[in-house]
Order: structure tokens, then C-alpha cells, then sequence
């Protein structure tokens, strides 16, 4: 394109002067024939114009071949740019390279090939009285990353004081404590430069926030703009973390098979329900995440932003797993002064059943009460992770286990609270045995109708246990039912931790084995 226009030009330029050149010759023969009848007339007369007309002529010519070489270079020039632009015009990706130099903002760790599945982004500040939970925090995720799940996570610590000195301190702790998970590429210690933060003085103060809250939370913006664009291209998946909390058993499991579980696009996965704490997000997202917080650090918290954020996005669904995977264990707030004593009330320190030598058949677990969100009755029996939780339980209401084959029972423990919610306990409760199953509500909650219950327990203090060593007693009967009943209402819920059952059919074995040995 730019050859073709130099060409038309240089054309141009060519046959303007050849133009010329002809008019010139034209004028000259007209003045010459002029000339002669003149000197015929007046035989002594000289016609000055006409040299000075050949040299204006001339003149013009010059100047408009200047303009033209002026003009040709001017479109050269602009045709040169528009090269040099199609060139540097930033691709897709670039933006994402320029925010964040990943290799300088690195200070310990070294990176790994190939993506992992998750990224574990953890920012770290100097807080009041000298307290630090950082160490915990760490402590808590590698004792609950198997060794094997390592490979696929990575830990990024973001040093984000503008304490340089306590950073340092900080980064060579962290060398001292953790260098085989740094090494190996577990882990990786990062810090921002100052020149990437904007103005955080002056601020507008929305919300009416005092001016150091005003400061505080647009650093922290600024701060998750850091740590989102270092990690964009680090494994699959983000999720974010503080400083101050700890990890329920099998994690990185539980968010798998909560991610696999998901029949709706989405955009956001919690797993806490506290401020932006073990939130997940897909690592496509980060960098835009990243500009749209710097875009407006200074408007309102992190959390907030997110959730504007998240509507811009086509897919804006968001689901909470519950229980929460994280739990909140700072007291001292990273604002200064501030002390918050935030806990999820929806944690479970850990998921694994009490009996794993229970047998637990095949059965169905169904309740005619309310059960709060995602805590359904199938959770307290089932080997996956999770409890029974019922809110405003009422006298007379229960839940039922139904065997699908009809079963001799050695034993039956169900125990209720937890260690996070000592009180939501069954406070006044029987245990009752069905051989005969006759119907089950289709249309409703799924409970059964069973004929022939036996009472064969009782619970005491949130607890039932019923066993028997031989075909005595609960062991006597072929169980197709089991009913919990309430037998007085109670003011606080109850959480259905374990349902364990235990089979005689497994025990006559165990004595036959000993007597055949004793043979």
C-alpha cells in the first residue's frame, strides 16, 4: 500500500512537470512570434518581462516541486506510523504482562512449568500487639495438603506492609520456616513495588469512614490488585485466603467434588461466608478483576467491588458451599486499633467420621423437619463429607433411616453437635425399630410409613448408643425402619453429626472365626 502511493505520487509529480515544461514551451514560441512582430513594428525594443516571466516560471516550478516532495514525505511518514502502530498495537494479552513484572515482584519460590489447578493467594500485614497468624495459616493448609495434592497447588504469600524492614524480617522467617515448600514450588513469597500503588491520602470518604478506614481499605484494594494480576496465570483456579485462618481436613477434595457438583455456569464459588475469605474464582477472570479494583480502590471495600464485578460478568451466579471449608481466627484487625472477633458459623474443623468401622448398609434418610440450607439428613449416614442440621425443632417431629434390605442391627450410635456448636444438640429424643415398611410420602418429604415400632433407646446428653452381642434384644429383629422422634420442643437447633450402624450378621462372623480358632 505504501509502494502504490509512492508510485502515484512520484506519477503525479512527473507529469505536472512535464505539463510544464510544455506550457513553458508554448509561452516561449507565443513570446518569440510576439517578439517578432514587435521588432517588425519597433526594430530596437527589449521585452524584460519575458526573461522575468521564465524565471518565475522556473521558481514555480521549484517551489511546487518542494510541496510535492514535502506532501510525499508527509504520507510516507504517516503510512510509516501506521506500520509502526499495527505493530506495537497491544495484543489481547498484553496488558496482562505489563501490570505486574512477575519475575521482579518475586522474592522467594521458584515457579513451576506448567499450571497447577489452584492458587492459594494469601496477603500478609503488620497487625496490632504484635500478633501473627500467619504462621498458622500456613501450618493449617500444608497439614491438610497430602503430599500428592501439593503438585497441583501453589501458595503465594503477598508481603503487603509498607514496613520494608518488617517485610524482610518477614520473607527470611519464611525462608527459615518453609524453604523445602519454596523450593519445591508449594509456596512463593512475593512484594509489590511502591511506585505501584496510587495516591491513598485525600480519598473520598463514602460510607462516612473516617479517613484512616478510608486509607486502609483502598490499600487493601490496591493490594488484592497486586496479588490477582501476579497469580492470573498460575494455575486453573484462585482462591482467596487472609492471613488469620485455618483449613478444614480435605479441602482441596472437597472443593473438587463441590466444583464437579455444579449443573449452572457460575462465576464464583464460596466456601466461608466471611468478607472475601475462601472465595474461588477461575484465573481468566483475575486480570480484569485486577483493573476494575484499581479503577475504583477508593470508592468502597474489596468485597463490594467483587460483587459489582461479578454482576458485569456473563455468567453471574455465585454458590456457597456449606459447611465452610475456612475458618476466621485473627482477633486483631489489620486496621489499626480495630479488634474483631469474626467466626463462621458454618465451619467444620473436620469432616471424617467418628465410626469408620461402622457399617452404615445401603439406606435412605429422610426427616419431616426443617433442614437448614444444605445440611440435609442423607449427609449424617452417608460417608460423604458433612452433618443433619434442623432449625426450630418442635415436638413430635423426626427423621428416619430406611434400609433397603431389611437387616440385623449389632449396634446404633447417633451423636448430635459439635465441637463449633457444642449446644445444637437432641435434647429429649427415643429411638424407635420398624420390621415392616408400608408406604413412602411420593409427593412430600419423603418420609416413610412404618408399622410395628419398637422403642429400644433413648438419648442423653445430645447421645444415643444401643448394641447387643448376639441376637438378643435389638439384635432380634429384622430392622426395615429406623425413627428418631423429638419428645419435648427445644429452643436451639440440632446438628446430626454421625448415624453409625453396625450389623449382626458382621459380629456372628467375628465369633465363629474365634471359635473355630479355639477348635
Amino acid at each position: 500500500m505504501v509502494l502504490r502511493s509512492g508510485l502515484s505520487l512520484w506519477q503525479l509529480r512527473n507529469a505536472v512537470l512535464g505539463a510544464l515544461a510544455v506550457f513553458l514551451v508554448l509561452n516561449a514560441w507565443i513570446m518569440t512570434s510576439t517578439l517578432q512582430q514587435q521588432q517588425q513594428q519597433l526594430p530596437r525594443q527589449v521585452d524584460p518581462p519575458c526573461d522575468v516571466q521564465r524565471d518565475e516560471l522556473i521558481q514555480s516550478m521549484k517551489v511546487f516541486n518542494k510541496v510535492l516532495l514535502r506532501q510525499e514525505s508527509l504520507e510516507a511518514e504517516i503510512s510509516r506510523s501506521a506500520v509502526h502502530d499495527r505493530q506495537e498495537k497491544p495484543c489481547e494479552d498484553c496488558s496482562r504482562t505489563s501490570l505486574v513484572d512477575t519475575d521482579a515482584a518475586r522474592v522467594w519460590g521458584k515457579p513451576r512449568k506448567a499450571k497447577g489447578f489452584l492458587t492459594i493467594g494469601i496477603p500478609t500485614v503488620k497487625r496490632d500487639k504484635d500478633s501473627r497468624y500467619l504462621g498458622t495459616t500456613l501450618n493449617s493448609l500444608i497439614d491438610t495438603t497430602s503430599e500428592a495434592e501439593r503438585d497441583e497447588v501453589t501458595i503465594v504469600i503477598f508481603l503487603a506492609d509498607f514496613d520494608s524492614y518488617y517485610n524482610k524480617m518477614l520473607s527470611l522467617e519464611i525462608y527459615r520456616n518453609y524453604s523445602q515448600h519454596l523450593e519445591n514450588g508449594f509456596m512463593q513469597v512475593v512484594q509489590a513495588p511502591i511506585s505501584f500503588y496510587p495516591q491513598l491520602e485525600g480519598l473520598k470518604q463514602n460510607f462516612n469512614d473516617a479517613k484512616d478506614r478510608v486509607k486502609w481499605r483502598s490499600k487493601q484494594c490496591v493490594d488484592y490488585a497486586f496479588l490477582f494480576s501476579y497469580c492470573r496465570d498460575l494455575s486453573e483456579f484462585y482462591l482467596q485466603l487472609e492471613d488469620d485462618v485455618v483449613s478444614s481436613e480435605n479441602y482441596l477434595t472437597t472443593i473438587r467434588t463441590f466444583m464437579t457438583a455444579q449443573t449452572a455456569a457460575w462465576s464464583m464459588l464460596e466456601f466461608s461466608e466471611l468478607g472475601f475469605i475462601g472465595k474461588l474464582l477461575r484465573s481468566s477472570d483475575l486480570q480484569r478483576l485486577a483493573d476494575f479494583l484499581l479503577l475504583f480502590y477508593e470508592e468502597m471495600p474489596n468485597d463490594f467491588l467483587i460483587r459489582h464485578f461479578l454482576k458485569l460478568l456473563p455468567h453471574r451466579e455465585t454458590f456457597v458451599r456449606r459447611p465452610s471449608l475456612f475458618q476466621h481466627i485473627g482477633k486483631h484487625s489489620s486496621l489499626v486499633g480495630k479488634e474483631q472477633n469474626l467466626v463462621d458459623a458454618f465451619y467444620v474443623a473436620t469432616l471424617k467420621r467418628k465410626y469408620n468401622d461402622s457399617d452404615n448398609p445401603p439406606a435412605a434418610v429422610s426427616t419431616n423437619m426443617a433442614a437448614f440450607g444444605e445440611y440435609k439428613p442423607q449427609l449424617a449416614y452417608s460417608t460423604e463429607p458433612g452433618f443433619f442440621w434442623v432449625e426450630a425443632p418442635k415436638s413430635g417431629q423426626a427423621f428416619f433411616v430406611v434400609f433397603e434390605n431389611s437387616t440385623r442391627l449389632s449396634r446404633i450410635v447417633i451423636e448430635t453437635g459439635s465441637e463449633e456448636h457444642p449446644k445444637d444438640v437432641l435434647e429429649k429424643g427415643t429411638l424407635e425399630a420398624s420390621p415392616r415398611l408400608l408406604s413412602v410420602n411420593q409427593t412430600g418429604d419423603n418420609t416413610p410409613n412404618c408399622a410395628d415400632y419398637a422403642q429400644i433407646g433413648t438419648f442423653e446428653n445430645g447421645r444415643l448408643e444401643v448394641a447387643t452381642t448376639s441376637r438378643e434384644g435389638v439384635g432380634s429383629l429384622e430392622v426395615k425402619c429406623l425413627k428418631v422422634t423429638l419428645t419435648e420442643d427445644q429452643k436451639m437447633w440440632i446438628l446430626v453429626r454421625e448415624i453409625a450402624v453396625w450389623t449382626v450378621k458382621k459380629e456372628i462372623r467375628k465369633e465363629r472365626r474365634k471359635m473355630f480358632l479355639v477348635m
